[in-house]
């Protein structure tokens, strides 16, 4: 990421005024290596889910570059390079839709990218991943509304890792969530970056 900016324009119902572009993010540089870590800290409002949004796609930047993998990235993605970038969401209350079984949330990706040839076999693979972030493989059967917190954190991990990115972009993944959970969330990154390589 290099010298990024994002700028929101106002001018809401009246046009005839002058629209004012609030600056959400200016010059924000950084590099982020495979098999990294990589914080981004600052206060509340700074910016932080601007750059991670902007990073995933979801936000257009205004200026600047990010590079990833040595492909430039601008507002339209290709399949490839947003199946490699995925995200998980600061909320895990609303990350998930209520009304998919866990199963079919998780085999949702991995159907989009072509990544198994059926659904069956996008299911298994959906169990494979509640198993890698330490649900049980029968947690797939109920609905995102029978998990606490921390397990809809988990099943968003795992729906993210679905289309096996290689960036994990985490927008504040742990601060919804109890001081004890927050920890094995963080160890449970953790193992799954030294597993995967992310």
């Amino acid at each position: 990421v290099q010298d990024l900016m994002v700028e929101y324009g106002s001018g809401g119902l009246f046009t005839s005024r002058k629209a004012t572009a609030f600056k959400a993010v200016k010059g924000v540089s950084f590099d982020v290596r495979r098999g990294e870590i990589f914080g981004l800290v600052g206060e509340s409002g700074c910016g932080k889910t601007t750059v991670a949004n902007t990073i995933a796609g979801l936000v257009t930047q205004s200026a600047g570059s990010i590079d990833f993998q040595g492909t430039a990235l601008g507002g339209r993605r290709e399949r490839s390079v947003r199946q490699s970038l995925q995200m998980v969401f600061q909320d895990p209350y609303s990350a998930l839709n209520p009304r998919l079984r866990i199963n079919a949330a998780i085999a949702e990706p991995i159907l989009f990218y072509k990544l198994a040839s059926n659904g069956e076999e996008a299911r298994q693979d959906a169990k494979t991943l509640l198993e890698a972030v330490g649900l049980p493989a029968d947690a797939g059967a109920r609905f995102a509304h029978a998990f606490s917190g921390g397990q809809r954190q988990r099943i968003a991990i795992a729906r993210a890792l679905g289309p096996h990115p290689s960036l994990l972009i985490c927008d504040e993944p742990t601060s919804a969530l109890d001081v004890s959970v927050q920890a094995q969330l963080l160890n449970l990154l953790k193992d799954l970056r030294d597993l995967a390589g992310l």
